[in-house]
C-alpha cells in the first residue's frame, strides 16, 4: 500500500515556526482526526463467519444484508429465545461508502457485483458493448451502501394495486403503518406520517452550490402549472419534492448501521461476513427447506435452519438462488442439468426503472456558486457538511405526467449536477455507468466552463418486462440479465420519455431558467446523425442509446395468490409449493412502486418480520 506520508512535499519549508506551526499542526490533527468517523469498524457487528462450523443450527438463516435482509434480520432477533443468522456475501463497507457525494466511486469496485444486461438491439447502444452496467451492493448493507439514500414511499395507488391482485396485507392502509415503524426522522417540522422511534434516520440535508438552480427550477416548475409538495402523498402527487435521506449529520446512513450495528449487543444476532450461498438445501421428499449450502473462506459448510431460511438477496441474488436451489422455469433449470423441485416463474417480470441520461443541459455560471474541490473537501473532513455531505442536488425531484390523462404523474426528474471545479464527478458517473470513452470525452469537453445538469427522466411505470435467467450451475456465474428495456408492443415507454424530453425543452425556457442560457447538449452519438437534431426520431435514438438503470430491479420473485401462475411467493411471502422457505425483498413486487425502491425494501423487510414472528410465537406481535 501507498505510503501516502512519503508523497506529501513542503512546497515552502521553514515559514512557519512557533505559534504559526502549532496552528497549523492543530490544523492538520483534526482534519486526520475527523476520519476516524468514516467507515467506523465499531458501528457493526463483529463477523461470526471464523467461528461457523459444519453442521451448525440456527432458528432462522438469512440470505443477505441489504435494505430488506438487515430489516427482517432485527425483527426476528428481537425474540431472544431465536438464533438468527444473517449471511453476507461481502465485507464491511469502506470509509469511502461513508462519504455521500462519492457514491458513484463505489460502482466497479469489490464492493459492487458488477452486473451487466445482455446486449440488444433496443436499447444500451451508448454503452461498452452494448450493456448496461447494473450496480448492486457485495457489501454489508448491500446496496444501500452506495445508493443515494433517498427516502419515498410510493403512492397509495401502488400497494392498492398490489391488494387488488389478490395480495391480502398490501394495501396502502395496512402498508403505510409498516413505513412509520422503520422510521426516524430528524426533522422536527416532519408531518405525523413519519416515525419517529425507528432505527433508520432521516434528514433533509441543505442543498449546496446548486441551491440558486434548484430555486429556479422550483420557480420553472410554478410557471408551468405545478405546485412544491411537503409531503408524499398528497390529492394530487404532482410537482416538486425535496426528498428525505437516510444520512445523519452528513454521513450515510446504511441498513446494516442502521438494523444491525444498533443492536449488535443481542448475542442472538450473528453475521457472518465474505458468506457466498451456493443454494438453499430443501429435503425433496416433503419440499421442505432445512438450510443453506454456503462458501467460507475456501470451505463448503452446510448449515441448518430449525424453522426458516428468508432470502434477501435482491432481485437479481434472490432470483438465481432459488433457481440453484432448483425452484424456478422447468425447462431452463433441466437445460443446466439441475433436478427441478418446483417449477415456478422464478426471473420473469423483471422490471426496472429506466433513466435517460442523455440529456445534458449547461448553464451560465451565474446559476450557482463555485467553490474548488479542496474547498468541498475541507468542508467536509472537517465539519461533514457541504457538497461531499449530500448526493449533490438528487434529492430534489419533479413530478409530472407528459399526457395529463391521470392525477398521478407517469414521469419522475432527476438531476445530477456537475458544479463548476468538479467535472471529475461527472466523468466518473458516466463510466460507472459504462458509457462509451468517446461520449464520455466528448460530454467533459462541454462542461469545461459552465456548471450543468443531466436531466434524468425516470419512467415511473414501464409496461417492459426483462428476465433473468443462469448462465450455468456454476453458483459464481453471473446471470443472464435481459432488461426488456423497450420491448413494449406499441412502443410506449420510448413514447413517453421522448414525451418528458419535450417537457423538459420547454422548461428550459421558462423565465426562471432561460435567464441562466440554458443550453441542451449535442453528445456524441453517430448513429443518430443521420435524423434531424431534436427531432421525434433524433431523440428516440438517444433514448435507445443513453437509457439506463436507476438501480431499481423489482419482480423477480413475483408476489401473488394461490392460483396465480405468475407468482413466486405468496402474500406471506412463502415460496409456493416449499416450506419453510420466505423471500423478502424488491423481487416479490408484483408492480414497481412509483418511486426509488430503498424504503418500499425496507418496509418489506420489516413486514416479513412481524409476519415470520406472528406465525412462529402463534400470537398477534407488534408491528
Amino acid at each position: 500500500m501507498m505510503d501516502v506520508g512519503a508523497s506529501m512535499v513542503d512546497t515552502c519549508p521553514g515559514n512557519l515556526q512557533g505559534l504559526s506551526s502549532y496552528l497549523f499542526i492543530t490544523l492538520i490533527n483534526s482534519l486526520f482526526g475527523s476520519k476516524c468517523k468514516l467507515g467506523a469498524r465499531e458501528l457493526y457487528n463483529d463477523d461470526y463467519a471464523p467461528k461457523l462450523r459444519d453442521g451448525d443450527e440456527f432458528d432462522f438463516i438469512v440470505i443477505g444484508s441489504g435494505s430488506a435482509g438487515s430489516v427482517v434480520s432485527n425483527k426476528l432477533s428481537e425474540n431472544k429465545n431465536w438464533k438468527v443468522l444473517v449471511l453476507e456475501a461481502g465485507g464491511y463497507p469502506s470509509a469511502l461508502s461513508d462519504i455521500p457525494g462519492l457514491m458513484f466511486f463505489l460502482h466497479g469496485t469489490d464492493e459492487d457485483w458488477q452486473y451487466k444486461t445482455e446486449p440488444t438491439t433496443k436499447s444500451c447502444l451508448g454503452f461498452k458493448n452494448g450493456q448496461c452496467s447494473w450496480p448492486r451492493g457485495k457489501v454489508f448493507g448491500g446496496t444501500s451502501v452506495f445508493n443515494a439514500m433517498l427516502y419515498i414511499k410510493g403512492y397509495k395507488k401502488d400497494y392498492d394495486q398490489w391488494a387488488q391482485l389478490g395480495n391480502t396485507g398490501w394495501d396502502w392502509e395496512t402498508v403505510r403503518h409498516y413505513f412509520k415503524k422503520i422510521e426516524n426522522v430528524q426533522d422536527p417540522n416532519a408531518s405525523d406520517q413519519y416515525g419517529r422511534n425507528g432505527y433508520m434516520m432521516l434528514s433533509k440535508i441543505s442543498i449546496v452550490l446548486g441551491e440558486m438552480l434548484v430555486k429556479a427550477m422550483r420557480e420553472a416548475f410554478e410557471n408551468m402549472g405545478y405546485s412544491s409538495l411537503q409531503e408524499e402523498e398528497p390529492a394530487y402527487p404532482m410537482g416538486t419534492l425535496e426528498a428525505y435521506q437516510c444520512n445523519k449529520d452528513g454521513v450515510r446512513y446504511n441498513a446494516a448501521k442502521a438494523f444491525l450495528g444498533k443492536v449488535k449487543e443481542r448475542p442472538n444476532l450473528f453475521t457472518s461476513l465474505h458468506s457466498f450461498v451456493n443454494k438453499i438445501l430443501i429435503d425433496p421428499s416433503t419440499k421442505t427447506a432445512t438450510g443453506v449450502e454456503v462458501k467460507i473462506g475456501g470451505k463448503i459448510l452446510k448449515l441448518k435452519a430449525k424453522k426458516e431460511v428468508i432470502l434477501s438477496a435482491g432481485s437479481i441474488n434472490s432470483p438465481q438462488i432459488l433457481m440453484l436451489s432448483g425452484i424456478g422455469p422447468k425447462e431452463h433449470l433441466e437445460s443446466l442439468n439441475i433436478k427441478v423441485l418446483k417449477d415456478a416463474p422464478v426471473g420473469y417480470n423483471l422490471e426496472d426503472h429506466m433513466i435517460n441520461i442523455g440529456t445534458l443541459v449547461t448553464f451560465s455560471p451565474e446559476c450557482c456558486k463555485a467553490e474548488t474541490f479542496q474547498d468541498q473537501l475541507y468542508q467536509y473532513f472537517m465539519y461533514q457538511k457541504g457538497f461531499l455531505a449530500t448526493s449533490g442536488i438528487m434529492n430534489f425531484w419533479n413530478f409530472f405526467n407528459t399526457r395529463n390523462d391521470s392525477h398521478y404523474p407517469n414521469i419522475q426528474n432527476h438531476y445530477f449536477f456537475y458544479p463548476l471545479n468538479h467535472q471529475h464527478y461527472l466523468e466518473q458517473f458516466l463510466k460507472s455507468a459504462g458509457v462509451k470513452p468517446e461520449i464520455v470525452a466528448d460530454s467533459m469537453e462541454y462542461i469545461k466552463r459552465r456548471p450543468s445538469v443531466i436531466v434524468g427522466n425516470t419512467l415511473m411505470n414501464p409496461k417492459s418486462k426483462g428476465r433473468l435467467t443462469l448462465k450455468s450451475s456454476n453458483p459464481e456465474d453471473k446471470p443472464l440479465i435481459e432488461s426488456g428495456y423497450f420491448t413494449d408492443a406499441e412502443d410506449d415507454d420510448l413514447q413517453v420519455l421522448l414525451e418528458s424530453i419535450r417537457f423538459v425543452e420547454k422548461m428550459m425556457q421558462t423565465p426562471p431558467l432561460n435567464k441562466f442560457d440554458p443550453q441542451i447538449l449535442r453528445l456524441n452519438l453517430p448513429d443518430c446523425d443521420k435524423y434531424e437534431y431534436r427531432s421525434d426520431d433524433y431523440w428516440k435514438c438517444s433514448l435507445r442509446h443513453l437509457t439506463t438503470t436507476l438501480y431499481h430491479p423489482t419482480g423477480t420473485c413475483k408476489m401473488g395468490p394461490v392460483g396465480d401462475k405468475t407468482a413466486v411467493v405468496d402474500p406471506k411471502l412463502k415460496v409456493h409449493g416449499i416450506k419453510n422457505l420466505r423471500v423478502a425483498d424488491a423481487s416479490i413486487m408484483p408492480i414497481i412502486v412509483s418511486a426509488n425502491t430503498h424504503a418500499p425494501s425496507m418496509m418489506i423487510g420489516h413486514k416479513a418480520g412481524v409476519m415470520i414472528t406472528e406465525q412462529w410465537s402463534n400470537q398477534k406481535t407488534e408491528l
